[in-house]
């Protein structure tokens, strides 16, 4: 019988040696891997530590977990926090860990990096990878497509700074993880062997279809397995699926959309609790040979953005850059502040049935969370209180926004991010069902997800009609 297993070395050193079975040590593992972040994050609870642990803040951490036939790292990194805590009710001390990929010794390289004329992306890639110093991983085949720099390149300064803006350019997706720099293309084949998963490779549960209706994505969890990382392609075989493709109410899922084939790893989490039954892989997958439509009027290749022709240059440009920042689409950002002003784009707008004000309708204590007033918001041109739009959503990973359904409830409910259509908020009767009882078109007495993202839709599909 595989039995799940364990250690934690500090400073390189063993701190809790390989655990297997019931042991006096207790863990619980919360390990998100997202190229959106740039870095991996841990959040590890030790329990039934001694009262002094001995790890310090800075120190450097390797968590190794898996079965016993496959046990391997899942987390190098630095600590960055320690803390001390206890659950209520219980008698257990929690040592709980906060961490971040990489060190001290290369979280912020600086790098001068200069190459002539005709040079290519992947070549200033691996120089910044090499100034840093961090090992790469990178497929030059994934860029073979892109025109040299005709200019050149030159960098000078903050290197994660450098390669964001390659990453904007070039349309790649990077991410310090495992003491490396994974640097990929989600929607190109890569080269390396398709990890199986199914039913009898140890998938939990049904996965998700996702990324709109011809299943361009999909969410699937399976036994830990430390094989599975950031650069994998997993195979994917389900008789069954469910399905979260934005608005199954308008969208006609296509028969293309099934949970079979090859899907490229875009990002994942680890996780897992020592008493409980399962250690767990979280995978969100993009089906590899996917394109961006550059016939739609807006996109970011072209340039456009819905709504664009509402709004003053600088907005444009400002959304453009924040969009950026957040790892968002900026048009999922036009739609919802579209959608959100009655398409005005005014910052003083007013919802008449709360507190609610502005581009994103913040509320009275939302503005109050963000060092300001729905008064102050009102008084602001609409470019200044994009600030505080970016503000907002910077306090909620761009990991878990994967559609514009998930940008919009990121604005309206939270709580109902990633969840399928069919999802209920609320409910005649609730107290959020009033102020939102128009997006019960049907009146059914209830509004679930899917009417939400219909909306956000209607916006987007009417903002490409002013696009510019």
């Amino acid at each position: 019988m595989r039995s799940k297993a364990w250690s934690v070395d500090i400073n390189g050193a063993p701190y809790i040696s390989l655990q297997s079975g019931s042991t006096q040590f207790r863990i619980q593992f919360n390990i998100d891997v997202s190229p959106g972040s740039s870095v991996s994050y841990a959040d590890i609870r030790l329990y039934n530590l001694n009262k002094v642990s001995g790890i310090a803040n800075g120190a450097s951490i390797i968590l190794k977990a898996g079965y016993t036939d496959n046990i391997d790292a899942i987390f190098t990194g630095t600590v960055t926090n320690v803390l001390r805590e206890r659950e209520p009710g219980a008698p257990e001390i929690i040592t709980r860990l906060i961490c971040r990929s990489g060190s001290a010794a290369v979280d912020r390289g600086s790098a001068q990096v200069s190459l002539g004329p005709g040079a290519r992306v992947e070549e200033a890639i691996r120089a910044l990878a090499r100034e840093w110093p961090i090992p790469i991983d990178i497929d030059n085949e994934q860029f073979a497509d892109d025109q040299p720099m005709a200019r050149g390149y030159h960098a000078d300064g903050d290197i994660p700074k450098a390669m964001d803006n390659l990453a904007y350019d070039y349309k790649f997706v990077w991410l310090q993880h495992m003491g490396r720099m994974y640097v990929t293309k989600p929607e190109m084949k890569r080269n390396s062997t398709a990890i199986k998963i199914n039913q009898l490779t140890g998938m939990i549960g049904i996965p998700e279809i996702t990324r709109g209706p011809y299943g361009l994505g999909v969410f699937v969890s399976a036994q830990l397995n430390p094989s599975i990382m950031v650069s994998s392609v997993i195979d994917l075989k389900s008789e069954f699926a469910t399905y979260n493709t934005g608005n199954l109410y308008l969208s006609e899922v296509q028969p293309e959309a099934v949970p079979v084939g090859e899907y490229n790893v875009f990002s994942l989490r680890y996780s897992g609790d020592s008493h409980s039954d399962q250690w767990r892989v979280d995978i969100d997958g993009i089906r590899w040979g996917t394109k961006p439509d550059l016939r739609s009027v807006s996109t970011p290749e072209n340039g456009k953005l819905i709504w664009g022709a509402r709004v003053s240059e600088a907005f444009r440009a400002k959304v453009t850059t924040i969009a950026k920042n957040l790892s968002l689409q900026p048009n999922w950002l036009m739609a919802v502040m579209g959608f959100e002003t009655g398409y005005t784009f005014s910052p003083a707008a007013r919802n008449p049935g709360s507190s609610a004000t502005g581009l994103i309708q913040f509320l009275r204590r939302t503005a109050e969370k963000l060092g300001t007033t729905t008064d102050r918001l009102a008084r602001m041109s609409a470019v200044e209180q994009l600030d505080y739009v970016e503000k907002y959503y910077k306090a909620i990973p761009a990991s878990r926004i994967h559609n514009l359904g998930d940008a919009y409830l990121a604005v309206l409910w939270s709580t109902a991010i990633g969840e399928p259509d069919s999802y209920v908020m609320w409910r005649r009767g609730d107290e959020n069902y009033g102020p939102n009882s128009g997006l019960d078109k049907e009146k059914k007495g209830y509004i679930t997800r899917g009417d939400a993202v219909s909306v956000a839709n209607e916006s987007y599909r009417e903002g490409g009609r002013y696009a510019k």
